[in-house]
């Protein structure tokens, strides 16, 4: 049984993975916890690494801000792979207007409760169109802390990252519209995915685990 940690999306939590078929496998989930008022992404992953009861042969899987995160508790620990679904590894694929809204300073004008709520552009955003998967993003956004989504986005705003190491596998989509595909390096781009493909692309991305997962 192979060590393997998951980690959601930005708000979300582990039924984004529930798609996902591991054939055979275990895997553990790390729960997002509260930040500290003004955290750096380096302290907050370094007090997730509680979480993590073994951290040999670490496996990480992060989807969106959770991509982010495994990348940066593999700072702190050694890992023997990294996958991060729907992504960026370097701030170098950031989109442009990301940096113009961290160096405007935007998101501070917007109340976290508005960050809660759903509304047809969001999905559009996230490339769901099923009723179903409507339902779970709203669930996702209903549950989650305002306060913890306009601190992740800050975060995501400012992550300053230029290196990650080779054992870090990118799975991305082909028509994903908050970290276009056209902006990313060295992925495995599953066509016509959005940001929201780890649910609506499950058995595409689930080969694709399978394939990285073998022990080589």
């Amino acid at each position: 049984m192979k060590n393997i940690y998951l980690i959601s999306g930005l708000g979300a939590d582990k039924r984004v993975f529930r798609n996902i078929d591991f054939v055979g496998e275990n895997p553990k989930y790390i729960r997002w916890i509260n930040p500290f008022v003004d955290e750096s992404l380096e302290s907050y992953s370094g007090r997730l690494l509680n979480q993590i009861e073994s951290k040999n042969e670490l496996i990480l899987i992060g989807v969106s801000f959770g991509g982010i995160i495994a990348n940066e508790i593999a700072k702190h620990v050694k890992a023997k792979k990294i996958i991060i679904i729907s992504s960026i590894k370097s701030s170098v694929e950031k989109p442009l207007i990301y940096r113009i809204i961290n160096f405007l300073g935007l998101i501070n004008l917007i109340p976290s409760i508005l960050l809660k709520l759903y509304n047809p552009i969001l999905a559009s955003l996230f490339g769901i169109s099923s009723f179903e998967d409507k339902e779970l993003l709203k669930s996702f956004l209903s549950k989650a802390d305002g306060r913890f989504i306009k601190w992740a986005l800050k975060s995501i705003l400012k992550w300053n990252n230029e290196v990650y190491p080779p054992y870090l596998f990118h799975i991305h989509g082909s028509n994903d519209k908050l970290f276009p595909s056209r902006l990313i390096g060295q992925a495995i781009l599953i066509a016509d995915g959005g940001h929201f493909m780890i649910l609506n692309k499950a058995e595409e991305i689930s080969l694709k685990l399978r394939e990285i997962l073998k022990d080589k």
